[in-house]
């Protein structure tokens, strides 16, 4: 075993407690972290917050990607255009409501999370997150208002930027409570690498939320001993088992869903 094996851990341990350090890099580290210590389970999580979370149920998304964020349109008026006027999830059409609310899961990767957050800051503007299907759901909504002079343009989620700064906080909190909890796992001056068991353990406790801890022998260089840890997440079905929050289905096939859109006209009033 190389020195750079035997130090790793220092490394993410150092750039997680450095806020200046982008993620990214820290998050590569723990990738091969995971190659080296036959983890899957980290590599997953790991290669997930770095290219996001599309393409996985919303039961997959850990809970600390989820923020609260209004519904807003652009329209165009008779007298002129408004932006970024807030519309309650009520204000959408019936078969919509279910579906669409102030809940929004952030997919992305932890690089595009940070750009985005530097980029509104900087411009004290909010991120526009276009919903699923936003443009048919426009055009039926624009059906609906039956004026061509007063028409929806954009429909969207505007995300501030303290959510964003707030889920960026939220992944790296995530990482320093998950190399506290290798460290008490393993042995002080224990200079192998984690276990697959160790890493499955704590990421059930880091990012899992499994708080739950049982006492087990486990083995070390200087020989036995015993560490509190909580079960094993490696065997969990999917990143994140049954502990994902669940905020609805995606909207899909509006073309062919029957129902009757919300009134708009108090908004253009």
């Amino acid at each position: 075993m190389n020195r750079r094996e035997r130090t790793l851990l220092a490394q993410i341990e150092q750039d997680v407690l450095d806020d200046s350090k982008p993620l990214a890099g820290t998050l590569r580290k723990c990738v091969i972290l995971g190659g080296h210590a036959n983890s899957a389970a980290l590599r997953d999580w790991a290669q997930r917050e770095l290219r996001g979370y599309d393409g996985v149920g919303l039961a997959d998304v850990p809970p600390y990607r989820i923020v609260v964020a209004p519904l807003r349109i652009d329209a165009m008026l008779v007298n002129g255009i408004i932006t970024g006027q807030q519309i309650s999830p009520g204000a959408l059409p019936d078969f919509a409501r279910d579906s669409i609310t102030n809940e929004l899961p952030l997919r992305m990767g932890v690089g595009e999370l940070e750009a985005a957050a530097r980029r509104i800051v900087e411009s004290d503007t909010a991120l526009k997150l276009s919903l699923p299907g936003a443009a048919d759901l426009v055009q039926y909504m624009n059906h609906d208002i039956g004026n061509p002079r007063q028409q929806i343009t954009e429909l969207y989620w505007a995300v501030a930027a303290p959510a964003l700064i707030g889920v960026i906080d939220q992944v790296r909190t995530a990482l320093a409570d998950l190399m506290g909890e290798l460290r008490a796992t393993m042995a002080p001056d224990d200079g192998n690498l984690p276990t697959p068991d160790q890493i499955g353990q704590a990421l059930n406790v880091a990012i899992h939320g499994n708080r739950s801890r049982v006492t087990v022998t486990s083995a070390h260089s200087s020989g036995e001993g015993n560490a509190t840890v909580a079960p094993s997440a490696d065997d969990e079905p999917g990143l994140f088992g049954t502990t994902g929050r669940r905020i609805g289905a995606i909207l899909v096939g509006l073309a062919t869903v029957a129902g009757t859109a919300a009134a708009l006209w108090p908004l253009f009033k």
